[in-house]
């Protein structure tokens, strides 16, 4: 990474070199001063830009899920396909920055989420049939689901590959947990299978049941 001056400092280069760093050290190896090193620059030099540490922070957690990748609506797909495209896109990119995840759950840009959320508010009001006291239901759920799907798997030990179809139990024991052990065996999806249908079992029962979760 090319070596900078205060004068050329940015506020956008320090948040990416932050996450950089995170993303290769992991997050508890992170530290002002390191950032500072990796700028070429001495640590106060960063408080030219940023009040703190925290809002540092605040902003690498913004800059993770502005990343996310909106899906587009398409004729002839249930409603219910955004919401599950949306969920799977913003799991990736929080697993594409795994060591960051933590940064995501302490400063959670709201901000941004709650313009994200007025947009799936509007799409769930033109679904006629779905009550509006299940729209909170819905978009708080699917947040906390996919938020919490990615946390587990960032965590995951080395007992079984990110991404696996082991991945869900990587340290189940046969010998102690057989019926886990053997509904493990039993599982042929993978761990984004297993968040998609996840996520299309937690609409179903929001929706209770009704309309289809997919498109005829």
């Amino acid at each position: 990474m090319p070596r900078t001056t205060p004068a050329t400092l940015s506020r956008r280069m320090i948040v990416d070199t932050a996450l950089q760093l995170m993303d290769t050290d992991g997050y508890a190896a992170f530290s002002m001063p390191k950032l500072g090193d990796v700028l070429g620059i001495r640590t106060p030099s960063l408080y030219h830009h940023f009040r703190d540490r925290a809002e540092i922070m605040a902003e690498v957690a913004r800059r993770v899920v502005r990343e996310t990748q909106l899906p587009e609506r398409r004729s002839g797909d249930h409603w219910t396909e955004y919401f599950v495209e949306l969920s799977t896109n913003f799991r990736a990119t929080i697993l594409r920055h795994r060591n960051a995840a933590p940064v995501l759950v302490q400063f959670l840009p709201r901000d941004i989420m709650t313009s994200l959320y007025e947009t799936a508010a509007v799409l769930l009001n033109e679904v006629a049939e779905l009550p509006k006291s299940q729209h909170v239901l819905i978009i708080d759920g699917l947040e906390r689901l996919t938020i919490g799907s990615a946390l587990v798997e960032s965590s995951l030990e080395s007992g079984a590959a990110p991404g696996s179809a082991r991945s869900a139990f990587p340290n189940v024991d046969a010998e102690r947990q057989p019926h886990l052990a053997e509904a493990v065996r039993s599982n042929e999806r993978d761990a984004e299978q297993l968040f998609i249908a996840s996520v299309r079992a937690f609409l179903a029962g929001a929706t209770n049941g009704t309309p289809a979760l997919r498109a005829p």
